[in-house]
C-alpha cells in the first residue's frame, strides 16, 4: 500500500481580533469586563474562535476562583472541541498535578503564586513568556510534588512547540516528563514527541513514542479518558500515512491481521471514550472502514463549522486512508468514496449543499 505521509498539525499561535477586547480587558485589571466579553464569544457557537474564548476564559476563572467550578467546566468544553492544541491541554490539566499545586497554596495565597497555575493561566490567556516561565520553575520546583514537576514538564514541551524559536527545543522537557510514573502525562508528553518526530521526519521513532503513548493515555492505565481520543487520532493519522513503519509490521507479524486493520484499531479506541473530547477526526478514521458515510458527513460538518483548517486536515486524513478503505467489488463503498472526494475538491464555501446541515 503507497505512502501518503500526514504532515504535523499546524500550529497557530495568533489571537482571535474577536478575543483581544477581552483580553485586553483582563490585562488591564478589570476581570468583570473580560469574563463579560469573553463569555460572549465563547457562546457564539462551536468555532475555533469560540474555543479559544472558552480556553482564555478558563484560565481567568482558574486564577480568580481557584478550585471551584467554572474553570473546570470551561477545560471540559474546550477538551471537547477540535482544536488539536488546546483540546489535549484542556483533557490534561483536570488531574493530580495542578490539583497538588493548588492545594500546596498557604492560607490566604492566590492560585497564580504557584508557578505551575501562573503558567496555566498565561498560556491559556496567550502571554507565553509569563507561561515559559512558570512552567520552567515549576518543574524544577524541589519540594513540589512530583506529578506536579512531571506535568509542568510535559505543559513547558507543548509551549515551545508552538512558541519556541527552535520547536526541537521541546523534545528535552518532553523527555522528562515521558519518564512520569503518571501515566496520563507520560501519554501527553508522548503525544507531543510524536508531533515534533513527524515534523522531523522521523516517522519510525514517531511510531515507536506513538504507540506507547496509545497504550498509557489508555484510560484503564491513564486514571482520565480526555486524552486518550486525541492520541488516537495522531497515532492513526501516522499508521494511514506511513502503513510500512516497523510497529505495523511487528502488529502484523505478530497477529497475522493486514495494515489496514491495525490503522482501524488505532482510530477505534477513540469510540469507546467519548465523555470528555470527541475530536471529528477519530469518528472520521473509523466510520470510513465500514462505509458509514452519512457519519463521516456529519463529522465533516463539524469540522467545516470548527475551522477550514480543520476541515482541509480531514482531506489528508480521506486521501491517506483511501487505500486502506477501498474495495472494487463494492459498487456502494465506490460511489460513496468517489462523492467524498468531488466533495473535497470543491471550494469550502461551495460546500454548503455537498455535505448536510447538523441540527
Amino acid at each position: 500500500m503507497p505512502a501518503n505521509p500526514i504532515p504535523p498539525d499546524p500550529i497557530t499561535t495568533a489571537v482571535p481580533d474577536e478575543a483581544r477586547p477581552g483580553l485586553e480587558a483582563y490585562r488591564a485589571g478589570d476581570v468583570a469586563e473580560a469574563r463579560s466579553a469573553l463569555r460572549a464569544v465563547a457562546g457564539s457557537g462551536r468555532t475555533s474562535v469560540s474555543g479559544f474564548a472558552a480556553a482564555a476564559l478558563a484560565g481567568i476563572e482558574l486564577g480568580e476562583d481557584d478550585l471551584d467550578e467554572p474553570g473546570w467546566k470551561l477545560l471540559r468544553r474546550v477538551a471537547a472541541g477540535e482544536d488539536p492544541w488546546l483540546g489535549p491541554m484542556a483533557a490534561v490539566l483536570p488531574s493530580a498535578g495542578l490539583y497538588a499545586a493548588f492545594e500546596s497554596l498557604d492560607a490566604g495565597r492566590r492560585p497564580a503564586d504557584h508557578p505551575l497555575v501562573r503558567g496555566v493561566i498565561a498560556q491559556l490567556t496567550a502571554d507565553p513568556e509569563a507561561a515559559e516561565e512558570g512552567f520552567i520553575r515549576a518543574a524544577d520546583l524541589g519540594d513540589a510534588d512530583p506529578w506536579t514537576r512531571d506535568l509542568a514538564a510535559a505543559l513547558h514541551g507543548n509551549l515551545l512547540l508552538q512558541t519556541g524559536a527552535d520547536p526541537a527545543a521541546a523534545e528535552e522537557p518532553l523527555t522528562r516528563a515521558l519518564k512520569s510514573d503518571h501515566e496520563l502525562y507520560a501519554g501527553y508528553a508522548g503525544h507531543l514527541l510524536g508531533h515534533l518526530l513527524i515534523g522531523q521526519g522521523d516517522l519510525e521513532r514517531a511510531g515507536r513514542v506513538l504507540q506507547a503513548a496509545h497504550l498509557v493515555s489508555h484510560p484503564r492505565r491513564a486514571g482520565a479518558e480526555g486524552l486518550y481520543p486525541w492520541v488516537c487520532v495522531r497515532y492513526g493519522e501516522l499508521l494511514a500515512g506511513a502503513p510500512h513503519l516497523s510497529v505495523v509490521e511487528e502488529l502484523m507479524a505478530h497477529n497475522g491481521m493486514s495494515e489496514s486493520y491495525w490503522v482501524r484499531e488505532a482510530f477505534e479506541g477513540a469510540f469507546y471514550f467519548t465523555d470528555v473530547s470527541r475530536p471529528a477526526l477519530a469518528e472520521i478514521g473509523l466510520s470510513l472502514f465500514p462505509a458509514d458515510f452519512p457519519e463521516v458527513r456529519h463529522a465533516l460538518e463539524r469540522l467545516r463549522r470548527w475551522s477550514e483548517e480543520r476541515y482541509d486536515r480531514a482531506r489528508a486524513l480521506f486521501l491517506a486512508l483511501h487505500d486502506h478503505v477501498a474495495d472494487s467489488r463494492d459498487a456502494d463503498r465506490s460511489q460513496g468514496l468517489r462523492e467524498l472526494r468531488a466533495a473535497f475538491d470543491r471550494p469550502v464555501q461551495d460546500q454548503r449543499d455537498g455535505l448536510p446541515r447538523v441540527p
